[in-house]
């Protein structure tokens, strides 16, 4: 077993590998430098996103489900830069997108209750019996 949960929002990644030994825990910041960019879709682009992003992608090696949670787009866009940049291998492995409020206002506990509960369906409905 090698389930992921990442409580993402635009500035921090808390990542949390559920294995068989317990729970690892990291987290990656993103740069402090924000330096937004116009493209032509005239959307803003922050470039420090894509190396927030693949740093992320990188503590993700090995997954075989990601579960992805936070309060905002963040969930959405890490979720659409591994599509772009490793849609055979990451992206496959993403089994939901979970809105959750700020991590500073939920405890670990109610995070990984949630998550947990999220499993136990997802694989109610995903495992033959």
């Amino acid at each position: 077993m090698n389930d992921f949960v990442v409580w993402i929002d635009s500035k921090n990644a808390h990542v949390f590998a559920m294995k068989t030994t317990g729970i690892e825990k990291l987290t990656v910041k993103k740069s402090d430098k924000n330096h937004h960019t116009r493209h032509k879709n005239d959307k803003h682009r922050d470039s420090n996103s894509e190396h927030y992003y693949s740093e992320l992608a990188e503590k993700l090696k090995g997954a075989d489900q990601i579960l992805i949670m936070g309060p905002g787009l963040a969930k959405n866009h890490f979720k659409d830069h591994l599509t772009a940049h490793q849609s055979n291998t990451l992206a496959k492995k993403i089994i939901g997108l979970e809105k959750m409020e700020s991590f500073e206002h939920k405890t670990e506990k109610q995070m990984m209750a949630k998550a947990h509960q999220f499993f136990k369906t997802y694989n109610l409905f995903h495992n033959p019996i």
